[in-house]
């Protein structure tokens, strides 16, 4: 697996929304953004998170933009193929698969929040409409 450890500057974009897959990081230390079409997701800060590993996972271009909030030093990991690094580095698969789970329970509390708080997405409203 290739690494490469580098440190970021401020405000340095890491991945661009839009562009091609081929490598994914880990956050060595410091502190990152995610962005959605602008929009701030999330700040990630803990030591061996991993990030950007979606766009070789779907085999699209990335989904989000990653920029350094106040510096930080990155692991870039090569993950083309991918099949590879299933075969080479597992353990590095089990963490992006345990990443990956995190997120999706996140994200389906986060729905299920913004259901209660919202009438119009409840199973009884939707027999009224129904």
């Amino acid at each position: 697996m290739a690494t490469e450890e580098i440190d970021f500057p401020h405000g340095a974009t890491v991945l661009k929304q839009g562009d091609p897959g081929g490598f994914f990081y880990i956050l060595l230390s410091g502190s990152v953004e995610v962005y959605k079409d602008n929009n701030l997701l999330t700040t990630l800060m803990f030591p061996g998170t991993i990030f950007g590993e979606m766009a070789d996972i779907l085999g699209k271009p990335r989904t989000c933009t990653v920029k350094v909030k106040g510096g930080a030093r990155l692991a870039k990991i090569n993950s083309q193929p991918l099949e590879n690094l299933m075969v080479e580095h597992p353990e590095t698969v089990v963490k992006i698969v345990k990443t990956l789970a995190s997120r999706l329970e996140r994200t389906t509390a986060k729905l299920s929040d913004n259901i209660k708080d919202s009438p119009m997405w409840t199973v009884d409203s939707a027999k009224k409409h129904g």
